[in-house]
């Protein structure tokens, strides 16, 4: 007898019987024994993909009919326990299962899956036993969101004593939420948490360092002699890209393994098909794979496209059909969100500008939701920002936004208020949200299909998916509902999607289940990826970036090396974009004319800038932010915000600043475009709309742009103009105070040390001029400890709750004897 597969299946008839249980409507009694008859058949079909439509089918039944027994029996023979333990606490539930002494026993036996005040599933406890197993081997960990992956990195911490630990993260979101939950953690043998370069001292014995691949190479830089014996690699799927920022961590990997034969790498990541497909190509190891297959949730995916033909429709990932809900109707999208909401959502757009759009008419629909904690929340903002900042706007209508370019200080803040405060029921976000930050939420929107200027890839578009209905959610004492066993998806088509987004043939792609799925792998640096005359001269460049960074990782090198200074400066500091072997004579001919001084000043590093790297700045689009500074006007804009930076500016200082500047452009020029990039809403010269008539912007939307600008003017200082001014610091050309300033806002000793263990410049002058006697800071150690009673001193004296919340969340707080 054939095998049951689902290409057989959709040749029947069960596809009509399937679809009044997907939408839910009222089936006979019959009908339900018929369909629990099917289930039973399909998960003891040997294709795992009948088994997980047999377990969809008991989810969907037992929900809707509050009938848990055939639930309960799946989930304990697949050793879900998680699930067993929640149908277990339904009120008077136990009663209904049949009372026998296999039952007991299995009741019983499921303690033994029992962590603290959770349960785990069977294949949760096999991973760690894997790991624990496979401590000293490099392993690659394919698991859903939720699967625990963070606690590995915490027991591997616990048991690493006297071992020195990496743990690279692509976002700063990343390395704050990292360092929180070693810090919660509480493990003895950390006395110290790196999270920035020039934390580390050589005298610092078994670290534990949370970097994103930028910072690590910095670290590396500055310290030659440095080894690790464990990195983890968080998110561990982008290291298949072919972006700068995936060369650049497989370039870490290739140095991390040529300074350390013996290193360990624990690749994590929600999505991988082939684990090999993480071998880099200079760095010899092997990882052996554990990959989580446990069918827990079963999504419930829909489509709404107020574009065409606004109807509401499911999409089944395993028939590949679509059933149409005619019983719903919604006049738009914003309509549609607000009626199928639960108690947490969360909202995807691409644009950050876009989401800002959207909040505006969103909280035009929403009514005031004010309590005491929102209303607090609201002065805090409006006293650290303006009170004309959307987001206070959107906070009284019950949600917030959240995008890269919100202050970083404050994203953890609304993040924290909108996980806390049952009130907020919506966030509206970008992909930041793929990167592992984890909020509350059971219900997602996507209002646009794209990352980027490309689709969501099938993982990016699982991974935001596995955002919603976490397992500490979904299994929650207090407030869980098996319900969530079924996470809602809608993919809308909107004013936000691409007009020639297909969303039926998106999600087709994204989710079917018997699509054969493969990685997409492009990083010319993985031993998989081919060399071809399209990507040859990537891969040249990448060769030669890491040889002239650190000389002997590739074998038989026989390219260039960097011959002078200013090149071989220029590689360690990772500037790349200036080919640095072409140019690298004529920059140190202009370097040996203009050597003698000492710069004291940002006119002075704006000038030297132009004259000694900017003729050489690559012409690619992506380096348009660099060659702007061709023009005197953005050379004063730039002197001018570093001068802000130089001088220790509020956020409020800047605000305003930026005003009077937009000001004095209205009433000074004739012509008032301004460069805004992606928030721009006029093209000029040629380019995309990266520009905008400051003169046509009210007031309120000034503040609002120059909020994001100065976050977005920041990262720019922070991650490209600074390699520059590292290049003219090792080269001896700055006062050592100038370069202090520069690099942290200030020169103090003490208020550098709270700046390197994580704090925002304004906490830490906060801190330095009215709570120096809460604080132990060692200055030679880059360490600080902090008296708890900080907190209460802080709270009596109503100091801003986003810094009272960002010393709660950066530092190790200990208590004084």
């Amino acid at each position: 007898m054939k095998s049951l597969s689902l290409r057989r299946l959709r040749n029947t008839k069960f596809s009509e019987l399937f679809k009044k249980l997907a939408l839910e409507k009222n089936l006979s009694d019959l009908e339900y024994k018929k369909l629990l008859s099917l289930a039973i058949i399909f998960i003891n079909e040997k294709d795992e993909n009948i088994f997980k439509l047999g377990y969809r089918i008991i989810v969907f039944y037992s929900n809707q009919t509050k009938d848990y027994r055939p639930l309960y029996d799946i989930s304990m023979n697949k050793g879900l326990y998680p699930v067993v333990k929640s149908i277990e606490k339904i009120d008077n539930y136990s009663k209904k299962i049949e009372e026998s002494f296999f039952k007991l026993f299995n009741a019983s036996f499921g303690e033994n899956y029992k962590e603290g005040n959770i349960y785990l599933s069977e294949q949760q406890t096999d991973l760690y036993s894997f790991f624990q197993t496979k401590e000293k081997e490099s392993v690659s960990v394919i698991a859903p969101t939720s699967y625990g992956k963070s606690e590995l990195i915490i027991s591997t911490l616990k048991q690493n004593q006297n071992r020195n630990t990496c743990i690279v993260v692509p976002t700063k979101a990343l390395i704050a939420q990292t360092k929180k939950r070693i810090i919660e953690a509480n493990i003895s043998n950390i006395k110290k948490i790196i999270t920035h370069p020039e934390m580390f001292l050589t005298t610092d014995e078994d670290i534990t360092v949370v970097l994103t691949q930028e910072r690590l190479l910095r670290l590396l830089r500055k310290e030659r002699e440095l080894k690790f014996d464990t990195v983890f690699v968080d998110e561990a799927h982008n290291l298949l890209e072919s972006n700068e920022r995936s060369i650049l961590l497989a370039t870490a990997i290739s140095i991390l393994k040529k300074r350390n034969e013996n290193v360990k790498f624990k690749f994590l990541t929600p999505f991988l098909v082939d684990s090999n497909n993480l071998l880099v190509r200079y760095a010899e190891y092997k990882t052996e794979a554990y990959k989580v297959n446990e069918y827990i949730k079963t999504e419930r995916l829909y489509i709404y496209d107020h574009r065409k033909e606004k109807k509401l429709k499911l999409y089944d990932q395993f028939l590949n059909e679509f059933y149409y809900d005619d019983v719903s109707t919604f006049t738009d999208e914003i309509d549609l969100i607000i009626k199928k909401s639960k108690r947490k959502n969360i909202i995807y757009l691409n644009k950050p500008a876009d989401i800002q759009k959207f909040s505006l008419s969103f909280s035009n629909r929403l009514s005031y939701v004010l309590n005491d904690e929102i209303q607090r929340a609201v002065q805090n903002i409006s006293s650290l920002l303006d009170p004309d900042y959307s987001l206070i706007h959107c906070l009284k209508k019950g949600f917030i936004y959240h995008h890269g370019s919100v202050p970083d200080n404050l994203r953890l803040y609304i993040e924290n208020l909108y996980s806390e405060l049952e009130e907020l029921r919506y966030i509206v976000t970008s992909s930041t949200l793929l990167e592992g930050v984890n909020i509350p939420a059971v219900t997602l929107y996507l209002l646009d299909n794209k990352k980027g200027k490309p689709n969501l890839s099938p993982s990016q578009f699982k991974n935001l998916i596995g955002r919603i209905c976490r397992f500490n959610e979904l299994f929650s004492p207090s407030d869980g509902d098996l319900k969530n066993l079924e996470p809602t998806i809608y993919l809308v088509g909107s004013n936000f999607t691409s007009s020639n987004a297909n969303l039926d043939n998106f999600i087709k792609n994204c989710m079917r289940v018997d699509k054969t799925e493969a990685d997409n792998v492009t990083n010319v640096l993985l031993e998989q990826v081919e060399i071809t005359s399209e990507n040859h001269q990537q891969k040249e460049d990448a060769d030669e970036f890491i040889e002239n960074f650190e000389p002997g990782v590739i074998e038989d090198y026989d390219k260039s090396y960097a011959q002078t200074e200013i090149g071989k400066l220029c590689f360690i500091n990772n500037i790349t974009e200036i080919d640095i072997i072409s140019n690298e004579k004529q920059m140190q001919k202009i370097l040996d004319l203009n050597r003698n001084v000492k710069l004291n000043s940002s006119n002075e590093v704006f000038e030297y800038f132009y004259r000694i790297f900017l003729p050489f700045v690559k012409s690619a689009d992506k380096y348009n932010n660099l060659r702007r500074l061709s023009y005197v006007e953005s050379r004063n804009f730039y002197k001018m915000f570093l001068d802000w930076r130089i001088r220790s500016a509020s956020y409020r200082e800047m605000i305003s600043s930026f005003l009077r500047y937009w000001k004095r452009i209205e009433t000074e020029r004739e012509e008032t475009d301004i460069y805004v990039g992606k928030w721009g809403d006029k093209t000029k010269n040629g380019f995309r709309e990266l520009w905008t008539d400051i003169k046509t912007k009210s007031h309120k939307e000034r503040v609002n742009l120059a909020i994001v600008r100065i976050k977005e003017e920041q990262d720019f200082l922070d991650n490209i103009f600074i390699k520059y001014i590292e290049v003219l610091n090792d080269l001896e050309l700055l006062q050592t105070e100038f370069y202090e300033r520069i690099k942290y806002g200030t020169s103090d000793k003490n208020k550098i040390t709270l700046i390197k263990n994580g704090l925002s410049l304004t906490v830490s002058n906060l801190l330095m001029n009215k709570y120096r006697a809460y604080l132990d800071i060692d200055t030679n150690l880059n360490n600080i400890i902090i008296n708890p009673s900080i907190i209460k001193e802080m709270e009596s004296n109503n100091e801003n709750d986003i810094l009272i919340y960002e010393v709660v969340y950066n530092t190790k707080i200990k208590e004084t004897k």
